[in-house]
Order: structure tokens, then C-alpha cells, then sequence
């Protein structure tokens, strides 16, 4: 699935203007474990990053080693983002946005793959995939995602783009004001 065009829209959306739209529709959270959730997001950053030395044991090269760890980024990133950092207040409340709210593009997210409301959508079944243990890594840099009689391959990229905008969504959701990431500088104005 390529959902390219949904991650135009986000990257549109300035960190200020969502956290706006977020308290202009009530869906503030508050949850400590939201910031266990944004620890977890961070550290599995920390995990895919070169500069940062993990010793394996000695028998596994490094050029292993590195890709197990992109791996482990990869689902540590996923499960945190689409399972753990889950609130249904927020994601129901995405549902009755209006219109012409810049929330629209979020709740698109979240309803990708889904022909009317009720169906499950992608991220209910990457996070069905990824709590079930039924996913693997392709050759082709693509993640392939199971769910009973639903499949679907999303590449890595796209889907650590997916979860970067679900953190942000929950960022700035958050009641307490927490920095926010630099690299966030850059949306809303792309």
C-alpha cells in the first residue's frame, strides 16, 4: 500500500496548528503513560543509530548487528507508536472532526484501508499484525503485515513516517507541553 498521499498532508500541518485544533475539538490527553510511550519513541531512534555503539556478541558481524537493530527500531517504534500510545478518546474523537479541520488529515491516516466507518483500517490491522507476531520483513525494504485474511506490505520508510506523525498527534495532544523534536521544525511548512 502506498499511503505517500496521505503523508503529503500531515508533513503540511505545523506542530502549533495541530496542538490548536486538537484543544479546539477537546481531545486533550493526560495519561502518565504517554510519556513512557514518548520515552520508548526516542530510545528506539537511539537503537537504529549508527553513531551509538551496541555490542553484540562476538560472533555476529557488525554489519549484522546493524541490521538487526533497524529491525528492532523498526518494531520497537511500530508497536510503541500504533499499540502502546493508543488512546480511543483521541482516535473516536478524530472521527468527528469537521470537515475542513486540519485533523481530517489524521483521521484519514487512521482510516486508511476502510471503505465506511466500522471496518477495520491499516493501523488496526498493522497493530492486530504486530501484537499477533504475524509480520516479517521483506528483502525489498517493505514490511508485510497479516492479519487472518488481510495482507498488506507498507514500506519502511512510509511506515516509520506514519508513526513519527502518530507520535506528533499524541505529542501534541498531551496536556503538559513537552519540546518537541527538532526535526518537527520542518513540517507545516513543506
Amino acid at each position: 500500500m502506498d499511503i505517500e498521499h496521505l503523508l503529503l498532508r500531515l508533513r503540511a500541518i505545523s506542530d502549533n496548528d495541530l496542538r490548536l485544533a486538537l484543544n479546539a475539538q477537546s481531545l486533550a490527553i493526560d495519561d502518565e503513560r504517554f510519556i513512557t510511550a514518548f520515552n520508548c519513541v526516542s530510545a528506539s531512534h537511539d537503537i537504529a543509530r549508527t553513531d551509538i555503539d551496541f555490542k553484540g556478541p562476538p560472533n555476529i558481524p557488525a554489519a549484522k548487528l546493524r541490521e538487526m537493530r533497524k529491525r528492532a527500531s523498526v518494531v520497537f517504534m511500530a508497536f510503541t507508536a500504533l499499540c502502546y500510545m493508543r488512546s480511543l478518546h483521541l482516535e473516536r474523537g478524530l472521527d468527528d472532526v469537521p470537515e475542513a479541520s486540519i485533523l481530517r488529515a489524521f483521521r484519514d491516516i487512521y482510516r486508511a484501508g476502510s471503505i465506511k466507518r466500522g471496518d477495520d483500517t491499516l493501523v488496526q490491522h498493522i497493530r492486530n499484525s504486530l501484537t499477533h507476531g504475524t509480520f516479517q520483513f521483506e528483502r525489498t525494504a517493505d514490511v508485510l503485515f497479516t492479519d487472518i485474511a488481510w495482507q498488506e506490505s507498507l514500506s519502511i520508510s512510509q511506515l516509520m513516517e506514519l508513526c513519527e506523525h502518530v507520535h506528533r498527534l499524541y505529542h501534541a495532544a498531551f496536556k503538559v507541553v513537552i519540546p518537541c523534536p527538532p526535526n518537527w521544525s520542518k513540517y507545516g511548512s513543506l
